[in-house]
């Protein structure tokens, strides 16, 4: 539901750290020649995706403990935080380690029933599933990527989370295949939580975030208060980009020793996806080139790691972007480099360009007076949206959505096609919005920033007496048409 993972503050933990402000400094900058890359490749990809409207947030690369790349994509800034999807499983995976390190866990070959003695076990495969076989994503459950995730929406709708993915039937043996299936890092969160006597996210802190002096992190918890360990962490893309350096570092940071060398050389290409692409504890890999290391999620969120180069890309996205090719162009950018040429200045102007708005395009900003005010009343839908309305004041225009669990999310409507910035209720995290007009038609962005959503409002007003509200979000494959009538 649109508004159901906002209404309920003890869903979050929230952690601030002064240094969060300080997360960029962590690195010297330099021009992209000094590190051995073309900066050119960077400037024309940069205007190449501010021109076509790709909806990246940020980009970050570091090569040799230097910046060489820092931009953020207007309305985004890179000092907000972001959800990282399922990039956090990466995070969990490490948690785990870490966990093991500190003797919580005994290791990862433990049976993971062990973690859970108050169900009775009736089916003799789930005896042998470990740890392991959750980390990489090769349990044997009949659980997969396929329709939306299908298992995980229904793990999410039962009252017990760990005894519906204990009641799952089999589809191989342990530890022979993989089969995306997030429920499996949701025991994960739960087995660490009973472990260590902290949830991931306080547990993160401690041991993690910490000592690498992360900045503010969110992360969103279920009904008995166990992190969602297979998405939905918050944190900056400077941040994001601490945990590439330390996978680089062998689990050293700044001289300090997070994690042990010895788990973080247990990420392996051990298990094939297709052609060359494989997994392993929790990380994606490439069985021929070794080399690279990644961290995918929903919406364009990536983590790039290349050790032998010693370089880290860091992206943030929203709906319909796509990332996979990013750690394609830094390698460009080195196999282009000319000692002898700089277009350093050129990369600077075009990341300036792409954090300022698109003043282009000018539409008509005011709005039909017979349309403001009226609250339409909309049919069932799997959105949760009751109601939704406009109205004028004297800030300017606003577009307000009620929710059927009775939640209001009322925003400012940028009406010259240029976004203007609010506040997420619950938390405060930074979301945009903006309209234009065609026609009878209202075109609206409502672009959650932080939380990857980009919803895309197509509302057709029918002689003030009803709507056609058409609703499209291309990260969760949303594409529904609403229709509601005026009070």
């Amino acid at each position: 539901m649109l508004h159901k993972n906002l209404l309920l503050i003890s869903f979050f933990s929230l952690v601030i750290s002064t240094g969060f402000t300080q997360s960029k400094t962590t690195w010297q900058t330099s021009s992209a020649e000094e590190q051995g890359m073309n900066s050119l490749i960077f400037a024309k990809a940069i205007k190449q995706a501010k021109q076509e409207g790709t909806n990246i947030h940020s980009l970050l690369v570091i090569r040799n403990n230097h910046i060489v790349l820092d931009a953020s994509f207007y309305p985004f800034k890179n000092t907000y935080v972001h959800d990282l999807a399922s990039v956090t499983k990466s995070i969990v995976s490490l948690l785990i380690g870490i966990a093991i390190d500190k003797k919580f866990i005994k290791s990862e070959d433990e049976a993971i029933v062990k973690f859970f003695p108050e169900y009775k076990i009736k089916n003799d495969t789930l005896q042998i599933v470990t740890l392991k076989d959750l980390l990489n994503m090769s349990s044997g459950f009949q659980c997969s990527w396929n329709d939306g995730e299908k298992e995980l929406r229904e793990m999410r709708a039962t009252n017990d989370w760990v005894r519906f993915m204990l009641a799952l039937p089999f589809a191989n043996y342990p530890g022979t295949q993989f089969s995306y299936c997030s429920g499996n890092f949701y025991l994960l969160a739960e087995i660490l939580q009973r472990t260590t006597k902290m949830n991931c996210h306080d547990f993160a802190e401690r041991y993690l975030f910490k000592p690498m002096e992360f900045g503010r992190s969110y992360w969103l918890t279920n009904y008995k208060g166990v992190n969602h360990g297979w998405g939905d962490l918050h944190i900056s893309v400077y941040d994001l980009a601490k945990i590439g350096c330390l996978i680089l570092n062998e689990g050293v940071w700044n001289g300090k020793r997070i994690i042990s060398k010895q788990w973080i050389e247990k990420i392996q290409p051990l298990y094939k996806i297709q052609k060359t692409e494989s997994y392993g504890y929790g990380w994606w890999l490439d069985s021929e080139n070794p080399d690279e290391i990644q961290a995918v999620g929903r919406g364009g969120q990536r983590l790039f790691i290349f050790k032998k180069r010693n370089l880290v890309i860091a992206t943030n996205g929203g709906g319909g972007y796509e990332s996979g090719d990013i750690d394609n162009l830094a390698l460009d950018a080195i196999q282009t480099y000319q000692k002898d040429k700089d277009n350093d200045s050129l990369l600077e102007q075009e990341i300036k360009n792409a954090a300022l708005p698109d003043t282009s395009s000018k539409t008509m900003e005011s709005f039909p007076v017979n349309e403001l005010g009226k609250i339409f009343l909309l049919d069932k839908n799997d959105l949760g949206i009751q109601g939704i309305h406009f109205e004028k004041r004297r800030t300017g225009y606003y577009i307000t959505l009620n929710s059927a669990d009775s939640v209001k999310d009322d925003h400012p409507i940028g009406m010259n096609n240029q976004y203007k910035i609010s506040n997420e209720h619950t938390f405060d995290l930074p979301m945009a919005v903006k309209g234009k007009w065609t026609n009878d038609t209202l075109y609206v962005d409502y672009n959650r920033l932080c939380r990857i959503e980009k919803y895309q409002f197509a509302i057709t007003f029918k002689e003030g007496k009803s709507i056609e509200l058409k609703v499209t979000e291309t990260s969760k494959g949303i594409n529904q048409t609403i229709t509601g009538k005026a009070l």
